[in-house]
């Protein structure tokens, strides 16, 4: 099913996004959402689905002309779940680093993909106990800005969660 959902959408975001790129070098964007499904967690067998909340942030730092755009940033992510008595939680803090692909400009849809980085903390409340973990997490993204400086983004990948979507402020 996560792989069906997982293609549907890179396909939709792909065909709507190859015409296009609006993410230059010096622009700063900041990713604010929620994500659907539990992705790095080894603990899910059990839990009440309940959306993570995540925010990230980046900078275009260097333009390869006629091919993209390289970013780097950082990415945050919180996700609780109760079960069976207890509460759950899972928490990523990671640098990011991504490309933006540059096809055809048009200035409303921007087609990326990427690497977030960084380490891991799940805890159990009801067992009483934590894990830390190394965060390896590649993900296929998308931005459709409305205006300058306000816009909606999706993203595929392996991260607090497989799916995550909401708003993008650029500076």
């Amino acid at each position: 099913m996560i792989k069906k959902l997982f293609l549907a959408v890179a396909t939709v975001f792909f065909a709507t996004s190859v015409f296009s790129q609006n993410f230059a070098k010096g622009d700063k964007a900041l990713n604010v959402g929620i994500g659907l499904g539990h992705g790095f967690s080894s603990y899910t067998y059990s839990l009440t689905p309940i959306p993570s909340f995540n925010a990230s942030f980046e900078a275009g730092i260097v333009d390869i002309p006629n091919v993209g755009v390289i970013g780097v940033g950082g990415f945050g992510g919180f996700q609780v779940s109760p079960h069976s008595g207890g509460v759950y939680s899972n928490t990523i803090i990671a640098g990011r680093g991504v490309f933006h692909f540059q096809f055809f400009d048009t200035g409303d849809f921007d087609l990326y993909a990427g690497i977030n980085t960084g380490f891991g903390l799940e805890r159990d409340g009801y067992y009483g106990w934590s894990d830390n973990y190394f965060v390896d997490d590649e993900f296929i993204g998308a931005r459709w800005m409305k205006n300058d400086k306000f816009g909606f983004f999706a993203e595929l990948g392996y991260g607090i969660s497989y799916l995550k979507a909401g708003i993008t402020l650029k500076f």
